[in-house]
This record gives C-alpha cells, sequence and structure tokens, in this order.
C-alpha cells in the first residue's frame, strides 16, 4: 500500500510541477474550519497533510459548477514509520455558495465535511469527529487582506448537538504569505481547539502551511500540541 500511494504521489506532483495554468488559490480551508469561499468552476485542489503517529490525510475537492464543490478525503494513520497502517473510510465533502458577499453584507455558504480526524478501526468511526453539517458567513473587514469567518455546524447526527468555529486569515504578503488563526469546537467545552499557523505560496498554485493544532493543551490523549504539514495545490483541468 505505502508504495502505492508514493507512486500517486509522485504522479500527481509531476502533473503539478509541468502545469502551465496560472491561477490564484482560492482560501476555502483554513486549518480544521472552512471558510465561506469556495473554489472556481472547473478548478480543483488537491490536499496532502502529514500529522501525529505519521498519518496522512490526502483531499481532492473540485469546482463542478459556479457554485458547487465536491470533494473526497482518506486518511491512513502511520503511514510514515514503522506502525501498523489503519486505513479509515473514505470522507466525502460538499460546499454550495450561497451568496458571495458584497460591500457591506457577507457571504455565506453551506457545506458537508465528513473527514474527521485519527479513526479507530475498532469502533468504526473517527475519535475526533468531523465538520459535519455547516454553515459559514465570512467578510473582508477593517483592510485588505484581512478576512474574518464565523459558523455553525453539527457533527454527530446520532446525538445532535449545535456547535461553532470562528476564524481570521490575513495575507502578510499577498499569495506569498498567511497567517491564520480558528477556535473550533465552541460549544464542547474542553475539546475546544485553538489552531493556527502559516500559509506559505512556493508558486502561484502550490502552497505549504506549518500548523500547530490545539496549541493551548499538552496533554497527548488529545493529541495536543500537535504539530502539521499541509500541502497544497491548487489549478484549473
Amino acid at each position: 500500500m505505502f508504495k502505492k500511494f508514493v507512486l500517486a504521489v509522485a504522479v500527481i506532483l509531476g502533473v503539478c510541477i509541468y502545469s502551465n495554468n496560472v491561477y490564484a488559490a482560492n482560501i476555502t480551508y483554513l486549518v480544521d474550519t472552512p471558510t465561506y469561499s469556495i473554489l472556481d468552476y472547473g478548478s480543483y485542489d488537491i490536499q496532502f497533510r502529514v500529522f501525529s503517529g505519521g498519518g496522512v490525510l490526502t483531499k481532492l475537492n473540485v469546482g463542478i459548477f459556479k457554485v458547487l464543490n465536491i470533494g473526497v478525503s482518506w486518511e491512513l494513520g502511520g503511514l510514515i514509520g514503522a506502525d501498523d497502517v489503519t486505513v479509515a473510510l473514505p470522507a466525502l465533502q460538499v460546499k454550495l455558495n450561497v451568496y458571495s458577499g458584497s460591500e457591506k453584507l457577507p457571504g455565506f455558504a453551506i457545506g458537508y465535511d465528513g473527514q474527521g480526524f485519527f479513526y479507530n478501526k475498532d469502533d468504526e468511526d473517527f475519535i475526533q469527529k468531523g465538520k459535519g453539517a455547516y454553515i459559514v458567513f465570512g467578510k473582508e473587514l477593517f483592510f485588505p487582506r484581512l478576512d474574518f469567518n464565523a459558523g455553525i455546524n453539527v457533527n454527530d447526527f446520532k446525538d445532535p448537538r449545535l456547535l461553532g468555529f470562528v476564524s481570521t486569515h490575513y495575507e502578510i504578503i499577498e499569495e506569498a504569505l498567511m497567517v491564520m488563526l480558528e477556535y473550533d469546537n465552541l460549544g464542547q467545552g474542553k475539546d475546544a481547539r485553538l489552531n493556527g499557523g502559516f500559509r506559505v505560496w512556493i508558486t502561484e498554485n502550490f502552497d505549504l502551511d506549518f500548523i500547530l493544532r490545539n496549541f493551548t493543551t499538552t496533554d497527548k490523549e488529545k493529541n495536543g500540541c500537535e504539530r502539521i504539514l499541509k500541502i497544497s495545490y491548487q489549478s484549473r483541468f
């Protein structure tokens, strides 16, 4: 499985390197929370997120219509290293841009993200649940390239509970360096998480995220404070 995964990554990166498309990347997700933005029609976003225990989370999202994105993700725990690989079930993402916003009103989107974190094969479920069904509002405020997002979500339909999340991101250098900060799982008490990091654009299409997740705790049972590297590539078909 590891050899097949490495081969797939090599093929994808090869396509990325030799792509001639010039494309300004959209900021559709920060660490664990979505923004109100979506991918443009005919574009795609490929992500590889390397997390605790040598795990790798792969995502592919596509702008299939002007207002609709659809994607799929797959977590492989322990892929890097000597531990056994934990293979999670693939998860679905859907995001609909309801309103793009104006000078006075925020834009907003509704969506579903079934991708959780740290799959438990015995329970056949994620230890940390994904975003589930959500609605998110966002707007640029105060000065250019400073965006704020806020949303609510339900991630457990067996025991539904309304949760919340807020985030902000600022491009210090446009399409070169961005700082991001988010507070996730509001309403879940001690399981709320404060995440942050930097996004560095290597090219117009290719960026790296250096992330600290749940950085207000050192409790290893909660996988905090977790250091994460995420690789992302956006372009058009």
